[in-house]
């Protein structure tokens, strides 16, 4: 992008901080009273006149001050991103004590840290977990905790662990589940995890497994924990955060909005792109490509997990978002989140 002169810069990032604080068109009468702005309302006008040339702002209204384009605010947001992010001692607390409180189970931590980040963005808090082949199979383990109750454990290739207690009502000794652990560890090694679900359930079709109760038991126990995964899942939190933003004052905007939100295939959409990417990722308007919530921001970070992918925490609000709080808070949720999951790796492995 076009390097702005030093005072074109400045201009433009105060623009683009007090339409944010404040939702109004900015003037050169407003601009010159903030600090950093050594210059008369008429230097400071004429330098507006050339931004709104070069396409970092626009005028609403032929009275109105001005407010920022997409161009303005990835300006402004890349140099942001440019330094380390901080949140502040509270949000860290926080941040950590709520998914930690999800324990060692991956759904729950995903599912938490949407909730963390809604609450403390007052903006929609989105979370994907990565689908195959990111996510490969290598190892299920039952354990008996109690007379009629069992854990699953299934174990990815990248140490990631979910967790699931099923009822047996059968009482099978321990001795058995080690059996049937055997069985589909080597039955499914080296498959994604949609591989594995797909290859129990053309086993449980086959006519020797309805001769074999043993691996009859051993295919339904493991078919219960592997519905779902390989799949692409989504958490959603907050989205009445941001439906009293004036940006979706208009029944079209909102509608657009909650369509949206409803139909996550646009969310993985976007999500998906930060994958291939290392730290914050911010998509501005136009720049992700989903045209109903274009008067929308995503700031994104892809977590990982023994170097491969395995989730994007996101935040999404309108385009006039506190980007230095909300960049710091999913910059933070997502190394909390990369933290926990390998803590929760080394506890199982």
């Amino acid at each position: 992008m076009h390097r702005l002169e030093s005072r074109a810069e400045t201009i433009l990032k105060t623009i683009v901080s007090e339409f944010i604080a404040t939702g109004e068109p900015v003037g050169s009468r407003t601009v010159s009273r903030k600090k950093g702005v050594d210059l008369s309302p008429a230097s400071i006008r004429y330098i507006m006149t050339d931004l709104t040339e070069m396409g970092y702002i626009t005028q609403p209204h032929v009275s109105a001050g001005r407010i920022p384009t997409d161009r303005g605010y990835r300006l402004y947001v890349d140099s942001l991103l440019s330094g380390h992010q901080n949140v502040c001692v509270d949000e860290q607390a926080a941040i950590e004590s709520v998914i930690k409180a999800a324990g060692l189970e991956v759904r729950s931590m995903l599912r938490q840290s949407s909730s963390v980040l809604a609450e403390l963005s007052h903006q929609a808090g989105v979370v994907t977990a990565a689908t195959a082949p990111e996510r490969r199979f290598r190892a299920i383990e039952f354990i008996k905790v109690a007379e009629n109750r069992i854990v699953v454990l299934l174990v990815s290739a990248s140490g990631l662990v979910q967790n699931k207690l099923i009822h047996d009502d059968d009482r099978i000794d321990q001795e058995s589940l080690d059996r049937y652990s055997r069985m589909l560890n080597d039955m499914l090694k080296n498959l994604d995890l949609r591989q594995a679900r797909e290859r129990i359930e053309q086993e449980l079709q086959q006519e020797k497994t309805r001769m074999d109760a043993m691996l009859a038991k051993a295919l339904r126990m493991g078919h219960t924990v592997l519905v779902g995964e390989g799949d692409h899942e989504v958490f959603i939190e907050g989205q009445a955060n941001i439906l009293d933003e004036p940006e979706f004052a208009s029944i079209e905007q909102l509608k657009a909005l909650l369509v949206t939100f409803q139909d996550k295939s646009k969310l993985l959409k976007i999500l998906d792109k930060t994958f291939q990417a290392k730290g914050v990722q911010v998509f501005i308007g136009s720049e992700h490509g989903v045209g109903e919530i274009e008067s929308c921001a995503i700031v994104a970070y892809p977590v990982h997990a023994a170097q491969t992918v395995v989730a994007s925490v996101a935040v999404i609000g309108p385009k006039r978002m506190n980007y230095p709080k909300v960049v710091g808070l999913v910059d933070a949720t997502g190394r909390v989140l990369t933290k926990l999951l390998a803590k929760a790796a080394d506890t199982v492995l």
